[in-house]
């Protein structure tokens, strides 16, 4: 019996006690991680290797979180620190959970000094609202990192620098050049050949021409016909002429005449007797196709039908005398016909 009455009091004691402190503990403490929830914020800096050999590289995470309300300022973090150099940096990823931003960042960084060298915390601003005041309110923890040497056996000599070695040529390595290579050459090839033989099946057509004499007739006719300068035309009219004129003496009497300047013209004419003999109709006809083609004048009817009169002289001066063989024994049966006729 009194030891039931001892374990009761010993019940209620200790353990009622305890029972109480507890529920005192969760009441006032409660409030204050509710608090640390809400707020969202944190910071933390990791590395994913605290030990590393000479040159060898580590990444440094840095990640912080803020109120979706708030502005977070990122820490600069600077190329180097106690013997821990900056090789790059990643750019600074957001991600958007519950009301809260978290914000992450790689740094890859490296040690070139053996030893044991400390990362310092970095501190994050935090600017809340509209407002222009940044308080450095969130802190890493420092971390670090230990840099060893390369083991070396000391007891053997230094080895000489390797020469440079070639790479053994390996013609598998070029087979999509050498492919294609061979693809452009064959249909460089195939369109030479088609061209040569499409060229070889479908000959030119040679149109025969007629003589110079006979050609120039039948372009003073026809431009008589359209009556180019009745219908105001001046300017054509003299360019057709001078040009049915400059072909026939190029193709009769070899002069590059359609290249020739009307002075040029002139002069090239000279050497040839029988077309020097025409200069003065030649230079009229050019004189006044320079004035009604450059100098804007309006010749008169007469000279237009003067220009065209001396042109069928010059022509017919100047014709070869197997046409004017043809010519006379063409008149003299005419003649005996009509002496037929008559008698």
């Amino acid at each position: 019996m009194v030891w039931s009455i001892n374990m009761g009091k010993f019940f209620f004691k200790y353990i009622f006690t305890g029972l109480v402190l507890s529920v005192f503990f969760c009441l006032f403490a409660s409030p204050v991680f509710a608090q640390n929830a809400v707020s969202g914020k944190q910071a933390t800096a990791t590395v994913d290797s605290s030990t590393i050999k000479i040159g060898e590289q580590f990444l440094l995470t840095l990640q912080a979180s803020a109120n979706t309300s708030q502005q977070l300022v990122w820490p600069q973090v600077p190329d180097s620190f106690d013997h821990i150099v900056v090789v790059d940096r990643s750019r600074i990823d957001t991600l958007r959970q519950g009301g809260s931003n978290i914000y992450k960042q790689e740094i890859r960084l490296t040690g070139f000094d053996s030893g044991y060298w400390k990362i310092p915390p970095f501190s994050f601003g935090i600017v809340s609202g509209d407002s222009a005041v940044t308080s450095p309110t969130l802190t890493t923890d420092s971390l670090f990192i230990t840099v060893n040497t390369v083991p070396v056996d000391t007891t053997k000599p230094f080895k000489p620098i390797k020469q440079i070695l070639g790479v053994p040529f390996n013609i598998l390595a070029y087979w999509p050049f050498i492919l294609g290579g061979i693809v452009v050459l064959a249909l460089l090839i195939w369109l030479i050949f088609f061209k040569k033989k499409k060229r070889a099946e479908k000959p030119e057509k040679i149109v025969p021409q007629d003589p110079p004499y006979e050609q120039a007739i039948k372009n003073l006719h026809a431009l008589e016909e359209e009556k180019l300068w009745q219908h105001h035309e001046v300017k054509l009219y003299y360019t057709r002429l001078t040009d049915i004129l400059r072909y026939y003496i190029q193709r009769q009497f070899g002069i590059n005449a359609m290249e020739q300047t009307s002075d040029e013209l002139l002069q090239k004419i000279k050497p040839i007797t029988k077309l020097n003999q025409q200069k003065n109709n030649l230079q009229y006809i050019l004189q006044t196709a320079d004035l009604a083609k450059f100098a804007r004048l309006q010749p008169r009817p007469e000279e237009h039908e003067a220009s065209m009169k001396k042109a069928y002289e010059m022509v017919e001066w100047t014709k070869p005398k197997e046409e004017e063989k043809i010519n006379n024994e063409e008149g003299i049966k005419n003649d005996n016909r009509l002496d037929l006729k008559t008698s």
